[in-house]
């Protein structure tokens, strides 16, 4: 359903819920997202690079999207490295995998969307 539909739909009856965000995590969607993460971050536990996953982004984020749809998707464990902190103690930092960063933008943009919506807000443009 298109968001514009859906912001219709709200501003109609304030007291609908929207419970899925299916029809949001689209390939054209994810590849948004992914575009949208650091290009200079460092890699997760799989050691896959942004410049690594853009040589083969639409087949990657075409896969991306099939976990997601098929409901195969799992988050791979994050990568802690420790940075230090003026006081001389460290501080630990979580780093997940790149796929995982495409896949936890989009869902969150989701959700800010749907409370927006649910909300009766009028969110901002779709971007993707």
């Amino acid at each position: 359903m298109p968001l514009g539909r859906l912001t219709e739909l709200a501003q109609e009856d304030s007291g609908r819920k929207f419970s899925s965000i299916a029809h949001f995590l689209t390939p054209e969607a994810l590849y948004e997202a992914f575009r949208s993460l650091r290009k200079d971050a460092s890699a997760g536990v799989d050691q896959v690079t942004y410049e690594d996953y853009a040589k083969q982004a639409v087949e990657n984020i075409q896969g991306l999207w099939e976990k997601l749809k098929g409901k195969t998707y799992r988050a791979q464990p994050l990568r802690r490295i420790y940075i230090p902190k003026e006081d001389g103690k460290q501080r630990a930092i979580s780093i997940p995998a790149l796929e995982d960063g495409t896949a936890a933008q989009r869902h969150l943009w989701c959700a800010r969307r749907s409370l927006a919506l649910s909300a009766g807000e009028n969110p901002a443009p779709a971007r993707g």
